[in-house]
């Protein structure tokens, strides 16, 4: 397992620049998902190599699940989320999806990392745009709350009204 867990990380170093070196806008949970689902591409082709009691792939989650418990994800939700990622690692019709076959075929240096993310370029339900704008859209939503309540209270209406126009701004 750890031979598995090193050859994954070696390869995401290699494919780091080449996504460094583009401008990808997505939403943090796809990112997250994309790059975890990376090592569990790799350590499935990696494991076989192997003569394992357990079906390659199968390995290749548990590799990851692995990996992520050594960065710090307590076990149990390391669990959920090897559980989730399998999940959605196939698509409904049972095959794998681009981003876990893609990570399976992936080499050092071919930036397959990266060409998975411009398969998915484009596509709203991915994009980030939305969460900055939400982002951005706090302090000033704020601001609005603060100022309209104030604003009550300065024309004399009772701590009740001040609050529910605070809170509807």
């Amino acid at each position: 397992m750890g031979a598995s867990v090193k050859h994954a990380r070696n390869m995401l170093v290699t494919q780091l620049p080449d996504v460094q070196n583009r401008t990808f806008d997505f939403m943090p949970r796809f990112n997250e998902m994309t790059a975890q689902l990376y090592p569990g591409g790799v350590t499935w082709r990696f494991g076989e190599q192997f003569d394992l009691p357990i079906h390659a792939r199968e390995g290749g989650f548990i590799s990851l699940m692995y990996m992520l418990v050594s960065d710090g994800m307590n076990e149990q939700k390391a669990q959920k989320r090897i559980a989730h990622l399998n999940l959605i690692s196939r698509a409904a019709d049972g095959k794998d999806n681009v981003a876990i076959a893609a990570d399976y075929g992936a080499s050092k240096s071919d930036a397959s990392r990266a060409a998975v993310y411009e398969k998915f370029r484009g596509i709203p339900e991915v994009s980030g745009a939305p969460y900055r704008l939400l982002d951005r859209s706090k302090p000033i939503a704020i601001i609005l709350a603060i100022a309209g309540f104030l604003l009550a209270l300065l024309f004399d209406k009772s701590w009740g009204v001040a609050l529910g126009i605070g809170i509807l701004l």
